[in-house]
């Protein structure tokens, strides 16, 4: 079967607050055209998606084992929308990895650009992140041209490679301010968000990284 590789040349489309998007990662079933790459401050803008029959996959280098590609950067890939969400979300994505490590949901409120001007970069934004053994949440922040980060809650939890889990993000503003709430395979936990966290619209998107990540699925409402 030949593999489809995306590379990093889909249009940029125009902002606005969308409303939901329910997307099936099959070939042929989606519109690459709703997301964009988006580079990491900590790493070179090189990781691609590559197209299979039910799911689409992060390119990693071939000659690597699989523990030598949980410290490989070139296996990270971001996909974020291209539109923002707003107000309380849900967020959710079918996915899976191989070993140990460790497919995404992010939420990011605001994108920079490269060095090079070339591509967006992410910023202040949060991950949420399913490994082997549970689930965290870290807060990632960009201070004086610095990325730094903190792991802002998490769930101790085994969790088996290529197993397909349904990965559940919520994010709910209240009047005592925004909340997140997680659930996965029947388990639930949540945690508030920073006082400083108040944006009202924000991109969300998922990442690769740390190995081999597969996902089959991305739904907002």
């Amino acid at each position: 079967m030949k593999k489809i590789i995306i590379l990093f040349l889909f249009p940029a489309l125009a902002l606005g607050a969308a409303e939901k998007l329910d997307i099936n990662f099959s070939r042929g079933k989606w519109d690459p055209g709703i997301f964009q790459f988006v580079k990491s401050p900590r790493f070179k803008m090189n990781g691609a998606i590559i197209q299979q029959d039910d799911h689409i996959v992060n390119r990693v280098p071939a000659d690597l084992t699989e523990k030598q590609l949980l410290s490989c950067p070139d296996a990270y890939c971001a996909l974020l929308t291209n539109k923002k969400f707003s107000g309380s979300i849900t967020i959710s994505s079918k996915m899976s990895f191989d070993y140990r490590m460790a497919p995404l949901i992010v939420i990011a409120p605001e994108l920079g650009k490269s060095a090079d001007g070339k591509h967006p970069e992410l910023r202040d934004h949060y991950e949420v992140v399913l490994f082997d053994d549970g689930i965290n949440v870290w807060h990632h922040r960009y201070t004086d041209g610095k990325p730094s980060w903190y792991r802002l809650a998490y769930l101790k939890i085994k969790y088996d490679a290529k197993k397909v889990y349904d990965l559940q993000v919520t994010l709910r503003h209240t009047k005592k301010g925004a909340q997140m709430i997680i659930k996965c395979d029947g388990q639930e936990f949540g945690c508030a968000m920073p006082v400083e966290f108040t944006a009202k619209e924000y991109y969300v998107g998922i990442i690769a990284c740390e190995g081999v990540n597969r996902f089959y699925d991305f739904k907002v409402k």
